[in-house]
């Protein structure tokens, strides 16, 4: 990684820290005794199961990539994994949008021998569960809980609907255009040439081709998951409980602050947080910083009243900032990633031993 680089990582991590303390210190304001009152009077053993289930929900995300990691390279680990995860965790932590993990991940697939182009065909089908499984997940909550959430959530609930549609129409659009070449050819020829012709959209021919490559390869990995139905199946299941595992965790955090919660609502929260992270994903702060802490502290103080702010700041902390220091600590200690060389595996699911030079980060982003 080169100067540039680390600057930008280390500018981005001062953000973090800023935003993210400024957003818990208003959210604080009047309640910082009752903060320190439930903080110090905290049930630890909660704390350690809000850590354990945080630690399963790295494990089940790793296992994810492995799952699709040994279609391409039969012998894979999950030590591997986890020690991709957990990079991912940590540069998509430290970046807008979460835009650096997935190109830190190909550079990691590279060093344990799976090439760029089958290391970006396993995000690519990762992507496509993970997109697919989080809209029929957040629908089922949408359709069994409407009417009581935007009773209660009126404007909330509304920036959740927006978010959403949004990750509705992505994955729609991207099924659309992978199945029907004509509806492709269309949006190709027709709406991305007007939408040129009005200067909204530069450089057609490039993004023509762009978009034509995604579609086609979106269609190829469509194929290949339909193809080996145990690998989707595998995928579904673990996105499925790795949602769950981490939408639970304000609640299982309220818990641990000794709040008085009755288990009836666990459900209730669980649709709740999904609104957290609908909303706060479209924040374009590393981490969605200050959207996490803001949201969070308006959908749920009805709920935890006194204990809100003292069980944001240990939902925080477990579900975001000790992430970002485990998969630090994973990339500065990991033998595998700084080794000069690996295995790679071949199209027809040979290894071969070469030398890899050392990859910036900014070559595989471009």
């Amino acid at each position: 990684m080169d100067k540039k680089s680390k600057k930008k990582y280390f500018l981005n991590i001062l953000i973090i820290l800023l935003v993210g303390g400024l957003s818990i210190y208003f959210s604080i304001g009047s309640q910082l005794q009752s903060t320190i009152h439930y903080l110090t009077h905290a049930n630890y053993l909660w704390i350690v199961i809000c850590i354990i289930v945080m630690f399963i929900y790295y494990l089940v995300n790793a296992l994810g990539l492995v799952v699709f990691a040994r279609v391409y390279k039969k012998d894979y680990t999950i030590k591997q994994g986890i020690t991709n995860s957990l990079s991912g965790v940590f540069f998509s932590g430290i970046t807008p949008m979460s835009t650096g993990g997935q190109f830190y991940q190909v550079y990691v697939f590279n060093k344990q021998g799976i090439s760029a182009t089958f290391s970006s065909s396993i995000l690519l089908m990762l992507f496509i569960v993970y997109q697919s499984v989080l809209v029929v997940y957040t629908s089922i909550i949408m359709l069994f809980r409407y009417t009581y959430y935007s009773s209660i959530y009126s404007k909330f609930f509304s920036l959740a609907i927006i978010g959403f549609l949004i990750n509705f129409a992505v994955i729609s659009s991207l099924f659309l255009g992978a199945k029907s070449r004509r509806l492709q050819n269309f949006v190709c020829n027709n709406i991305l040439k007007l939408l040129a012709k009005v200067h909204i959209v530069r450089n057609y021919e490039d993004k023509r081709i762009k978009i034509e490559r995604q579609l086609s390869s979106f269609r190829d990995e469509l194929t290949l998951l339909q193809k080996n139905r145990e690998v989707l199946i595998k995928s579904i299941l673990l996105n499925v409980l790795r949602l769950t595992l981490l939408y639970s965790m304000p609640f299982l955090t309220a818990k641990a602050m000794g709040t008085a919660l009755n288990w009836s609502y666990f459900f209730d929260f669980i649709g709740i947080t999904s609104f957290i992270y609908m909303i706060s994903d479209f924040v374009p702060l590393p981490g969605a910083s200050g959207g996490s802490e803001g949201t969070f502290y308006f959908l749920l103080h009805g709920f935890l009243k006194g204990g809100t702010s003292a069980t944001l700041l240990v939902w925080r902390f477990i579900t975001y900032y000790m992430g970002l220091i485990v998969g630090g600590i994973t990339v500065m200690i990991s033998k595998e990633i700084h080794t000069t060389k690996s295995k790679i595996a071949t199209s027809n699911d040979e290894v071969i031993v070469e030398e890899i030079d050392e990859i910036q980060l900014q070559d595989i982003k471009k």
